[in-house]
């Protein structure tokens, strides 16, 4: 098998005609949908959701349970609710080929409202028609995200599973929910009950004996081919995309051996420096910490905690930001803590990237300005009253000097009169300070 075609390098495996690794989650995935148990697969992009959506969907046509993926990209975004709702069962007509006219059971029904003819639709039709178990995938449900009427969409997706407890008919029908978002992300009204149903199924990077299949694509002996895969995976800790594209990019250098410092070299100018403007991996893990966080610096400052490492960060699933770090697939979960997910992401989101990205933090400024104006207040506070004592004992001394010089002048004065005698003692001394003395 050559390089060509062993490594896929965007889209589904499938599709390029790669070779698929099977995982964990593809047993996991198989098993709820055979159980016809409401799923997702929520995880950042290029960890391989379609191409685990696709491999599904052919073993369990293997086994005789019908399916269709509806990818929501299709349908458009600047599109009117009722064209998104009628695309979406255009979609499963197409795939599972029903009799019945949708375009004109949609128009003879356009007195309801569009998630009620949509839940209508899975109930008389799709249902009827079709005998055995349905899965439906539903695709890059993250596009939903910029859309204002979806919140129907979903609460129509939990009402179907709601409503197995009094329609039976409904427990042949299950959805796949695969993309980047979060289940809290999917309805935007916080009046509105969260999307809560369904089991998430965690897609993980390769383990090398996942990868080891890779390790045929570099047309060299079995020993230094699993050697160089083990190197590829020591930078890429089994990311399918970074390790794919490492494993292509070594492929095309064109070398007949390679060592660590080569494969290391390889890394350097596929991914890090200028390489990691252009790389499209790298640009989604960038604009996911920078432009789609709805607290960048929040973000960015529990990112660079993880980055450092000087203590452990622990996960949180109510935590927003930690959610988000996740799914932009910068960090992962380890023993409950969070780290930085490989080498690679090491290198390009470090701690000066994240000094030069950090936004400034205002209200952080202001509280320090604050507490400056507060110390700078206290100061006066304190050093006012000190001032004003210190002038008023300034003031006493020079009075008491001044009172105690025009004393001594009065006694020497008195005393030249006793000595000397003189009739001008009335004149020289006036009576009151005489009667003083």
């Amino acid at each position: 098998m050559s390089g060509a075609t062993i490594y896929t390098v965007g889209g589904t495996v499938q599709a390029g005609g790669g070779v698929y690794l099977p995982r964990r989650a593809d047993e996991e995935l198989w098993g709820l949908c055979r159980s016809s148990t409401f799923a997702y697969v929520l995880t950042p992009r290029q960890m391989g959701k379609s191409s685990l959506m696709v491999q599904t969907a052919e073993t369990l046509a293997d086994e005789g349970i019908r399916s269709a993926i509806v990818d929501l990209q299709d349908l458009g975004a600047q599109v009117t609710a009722e064209q998104w709702y009628f695309g979406f069962l255009v979609k499963l007509e197409d795939q599972l080929m029903l009799d019945t006219d949708v375009v004109s059971w949609w128009r003879d029904r356009e007195h309801l409202g569009v998630s009620q003819r949509l839940t209508q639709f899975f109930e008389s039709v799709l249902l009827t028609e079709i005998p055995e178990p349905i899965v439906i995938f539903v695709d890059e449900i993250d596009t939903t995200l910029s859309l204002d009427f979806t919140d129907d969409f979903f609460t129509a997706i939990r009402y179907l599973y709601l409503a197995r407890a009094h329609k039976p008919v409904f427990q042949r029908l299950s959805f796949v929910l695969v993309g980047v978002a979060t289940p809290g992300d999917l309805i935007h009204d916080p009046k509105r009950t969260p999307f809560n149903i369904g089991q998430r199924v965690d897609l993980t990077d390769f383990t090398q004996t996942e990868a080891l299949p890779l390790a045929a694509g570099f047309g060299l002996p079995a020993d230094q081919a699993t050697q160089v895969l083990g190197w590829v995976m020591q930078w890429t800790g089994g990311h399918p995309y970074l390790t794919q594209r490492l494993c292509r990019a070594l492929v095309d250098a064109g070398q007949l051996y390679w060592t660590k410092e080569a494969v290391d070299r390889t890394v350097s100018s596929t991914f890090l420096g200028a390489m990691c403007e252009q790389d499209s991996n790298m640009q989604f893990v960038r604009d996911m910490l920078t432009k789609r966080a709805d607290d960048v610096y929040g973000v960015l400052t529990t990112y660079r905690e993880v980055w450092r490492g000087r203590q452990p960060v622990l996960d949180e699933e109510q935590s927003l930001t930690k959610s988000h770090l996740k799914l932009s697939g910068v960090v992962k979960r380890s023993d409950g803590a969070l780290t930085v997910r490989n080498p690679i992401y090491r290198e390009v989101f470090d701690d000066q990237w994240v000094k030069s990205h950090l936004p400034v933090n205002w209200m952080q400024r202001i509280q320090r300005a604050r507490g400056v104006a507060l110390m700078s207040m206290l100061l006066v506070l304190i050093s006012v009253p000190l001032a004003v004592l210190a002038w008023e004992r300034t003031s006493y001394a020079e009075k008491l000097h001044r009172e105690t010089e025009r004393q001594r002048q009065i006694i020497e004065r008195f005393c030249h009169v006793l000595m000397y005698g003189g009739k001008k003692t009335q004149q020289q001394f006036p009576y009151e300070e005489c009667n003083k003395q």
